[in-house]
């Protein structure tokens, strides 16, 4: 036992009386266990300096979430459960009013003013993504730059889309190019012209909002969807996909007109698509359809083909297919010869010989 005199001030005796107290006022036991205290602070921490810093950040920090929770601003919820929230939303464009409430585009009215609070917001949030831009590197695309750096990988996407789905909407400028690398996400920022107030830029849907429309109409009419993905299911996705107007003219024993719907995901006429353009948009309805098992493409200048593939076993239903197929080449004005062998279905728009041997052409008056 060493035995020494300590000089306290009524000031430490004050701040050593909760231990005091429970020590039943035995002032060396009290000051024996603020030491080992003491001791594992240094542990952690290094050296007293660094100690000291640290416990009035933690303790500030503390603050700043008792804060925020008392006011209802946040909750406490596990980091797990946050990251499957946000990963089972990816693809579905976040809500304006979300984005409001993060980003109050009443006070945040400057590009600085941004930086500034979406840094503040990410500490006090303990999301530790340090935010920089947008600004501009002097490109010949005019385009400005953004760096999201550090934090979780989910956490920073979510941040990222809030911050473009505000550009979009108060600033008019759209995600031209996004980089995502392992610690951050570099944003390429363009103008771009509002038509009205709702319009979605194309970058914005692009890089966040590519699965939008199904949890929209998902969410409209959930009775129906969920009974659709269960017969497709139960039926091994062997459905065909019709709308009432195709379907009236197939059982009228009439061949429709498919070119409709290549306009309208277009939105222009068949004689306005180039071939370039036409033969992966015949590949994305067909294959959405389901009406054929596979559609392979050569789009090389001069060389372009279709070879589609079927399990269609009567003639008359190839035949059909080979007409509502030609039809819609022919409205676009492309000249083309058909080939018809088995479960296979080729189209080539460079006019090469007739095949020979096994192959046979279909016999009908395909306009050319």
């Amino acid at each position: 036992m060493i035995r020494k005199n300590v000089s306290l001030e009524e000031a430490h005796l004050q701040k050593l009386q909760p231990l005091l107290e429970k020590h039943r006022g035995n002032l060396s036991a009290a000051v024996r266990e603020v030491i080992d205290l003491v001791s594992l602070g240094l542990e952690s921490h290094g050296n007293p300096d660094e100690m000291a810093v640290n416990l009035k950040t933690e303790g500030a920090f503390s603050g700043i979430q008792e804060q925020l929770i008392k006011s209802g601003e946040c909750v406490m919820m596990n980091q797990q459960m946050v990251k499957w929230l946000v990963r089972s939303c990816a693809g579905k464009l976040m809500d304006e009013d979300v984005v409001h409430d993060l980003i109050n585009p009443y006070i945040i009215t400057t590009l600085p003013e941004l930086e500034e609070y979406l840094n503040s917001s990410s500490k006090k949030m303990g999301w530790n993504i340090e935010v920089s831009g947008p600004y501009d590197e002097g490109l010949e695309t005019g385009a400005m730059i953004m760096d999201f750096t550090g934090g979780d990988r989910d956490f920073r996407e979510f941040l990222v889309e809030a911050v473009c789905i505000f550009f979009s909407r108060w600033l008019n400028l759209d995600v031209e190019a996004m980089h995502r690398k392992s610690n951050s996400i570099t944003l390429y920022l363009k103008s771009f012209i509002r038509r009205d107030m709702q319009e979605i830029p194309f970058g914005v849907k692009k890089y966040f909002g590519s699965r939008d429309n199904l949890y929209r109409e998902i969410e409209q009419k959930p009775e129906f969807w969920v009974t659709l993905a269960e017969l497709y299911q139960k039926f091994n996705y062997q459905r065909v996909n019709l709308d009432k107007d195709l379907f009236e003219s197939l059982v009228a024993g009439k061949l429709p007109d498919i070119s409709k719907y290549f306009e309208l995901k277009a939105d222009r006429s068949l004689r306005e698509i180039q071939l370039s353009e036409l033969l992966p948009l015949f590949k994305y309805l067909l294959m959405a359809s389901n009406l054929v098992n596979d559609v392979e493409l050569c789009t090389e200048k001069g060389k372009e083909k279709i070879k589609i593939r079927h399990d269609y076993s009567d003639e008359r239903v190839i035949t059909k297919l080979v007409q509502l197929f030609s039809n819609v080449f022919d409205a676009g004005w492309h000249k083309f010869s058909v080939i018809s062998v088995s479960e296979l279905i080729i189209f080539d728009f460079s006019l090469p010989d007739v095949l020979e041997g096994d192959t046979k052409k279909v016999p009908l008056d395909l306009g050319f």
